[in-house]
C-alpha cells in the first residue's frame, strides 16, 4: 500500500493526551482500492479512560470508527481495534483518533513542534466530543495546539485485486 507520507519512529515517546475529549484528525491517501479491517493506537506508557479511531472522507463524513474503547491495560503496545471490513476508494481520507481524559498516554512523532509542519501535514482537530465518540459528521478546525500532535495510530489493509 503506498502511504502519502510516514515517519521514522526515531524521537517518539510517550504523551499524556492535551485536552480531554479531544480528536486529531490526518490526511492520508489511497492510490488504488483497498478494505480497512483493523485500526491501531499505540498506547503509551499510562492506561486510562477510552479512546476511538475513525476514518472520516474528504468532506469530514464518518466512514467507520471503532467506537469508543477502553484503552489497552497492556502498556507501550500497539492495541488493534477491530471494524467491519471496510472498501475504500482511491481517494484522500482523514484518521481520526480521540481520547476522553489527559491521563491516557499515546506514542506521537517527536520533532513536529513548528507551524511549518501544518504546510506539508494538515493536522486538523475536533474539541468537545463526549466519551471520545468521534461526530459523523466531523467539524474540525486546523490544530490550535502550539507543538503539532502526529499521534502514533494506523490502519491495517487488505489489497482488493
Amino acid at each position: 500500500m503506498p502511504a502519502i507520507f510516514s515517519f521514522t519512529l526515531m524521537g517518539a515517546g510517550s504523551t499524556a493526551w492535551p485536552t480531554a475529549n479531544k480528536a486529531f484528525f490526518f490526511p492520508f491517501r489511497l492510490t488504488e482500492w483497498a478494505t480497512a479491517y483493523q485500526l491501531l493506537f499505540w498506547v503509551g506508557a499510562t492506561s486510562s479512560g477510552n479512546l476511538n479511531v475513525g476514518i472520516y472522507d474528504n468532506e469530514f463524513n464518518l466512514i467507520v470508527s471503532a467506537g469508543s474503547t477502553a484503552m489497552s491495560a497492556t502498556v507501550n503496545t500497539v492495541q488493534e481495534l477491530n471494524i467491519a471490513d471496510t472498501v475504500l476508494p482511491p481517494g484522500d481520507y482523514y484518521l481520526a483518533v480521540a481520547v476522553d481524559n489527559i491521563t491516557g498516554t499515546c506514542f506521537k512523532a517527536g520533532g513536529l513542534a513548528d507551524e511549518s509542519t501544518l504546510s506539508s501535514i494538515p493536522v486538523y482537530e475536533q474539541a468537545g466530543l463526549t466519551a471520545a465518540t468521534l461526530t459523523n459528521p466531523g467539524v474540525p478546525v486546523v490544530t490550535t495546539e502550539g507543538t503539532i500532535h502526529v499521534w502514533i495510530v494506523g490502519i491495517q489493509f487488505r489489497n482488493i485485486f
